[in-house]
């Protein structure tokens, strides 16, 4: 599965820079973002358009990574919960293993 993963990114990485070197051209055009308001309009300095692509992708990779991050800390916890629960449950069933069969906990009762 490492192998697989690491081949996958290998070809993501060669797929985004392919991107990049056949549109050239096209992500050097200068953007210019404007902001109108009823009293205030503000106007950005000219930036190439692959600027705002590596932005938008870097942007993606960081809130990816904060949520698979929050996810894994609340599995950890369930995890730990769960475990926690387990050997409890665990303890209780060897306890109830122990007692011998002729108390009058454990005969069934009778309808009289």
């Amino acid at each position: 599965m490492r192998y697989f993963k690491t081949i996958v990114l290998a070809l993501l990485f060669v797929i985004s820079l392919l991107f990049f070197v056949q549109n050239s051209g096209s992500l050097s055009t200068n953007l210019q973002l404007e902001f109108n308001l009823v009293t205030l309009h503000l106007i950005s300095i000219p930036l190439p358009l692959y600027l705002f692509v590596l932005v938008a992708f870097l942007l993606g990779v960081v809130f990816t990574l904060g949520f698979l991050l929050v996810e894994r800390i609340r599995l950890g916890l369930e995890l730990k919960a769960l475990r926690r629960q387990h050997a409890s449950l665990e303890d209780e069933a060897l306890a109830l293993r122990t007692l011998p069969l002729n108390q009058p906990e454990n005969k069934p009762q009778t309808g009289n």
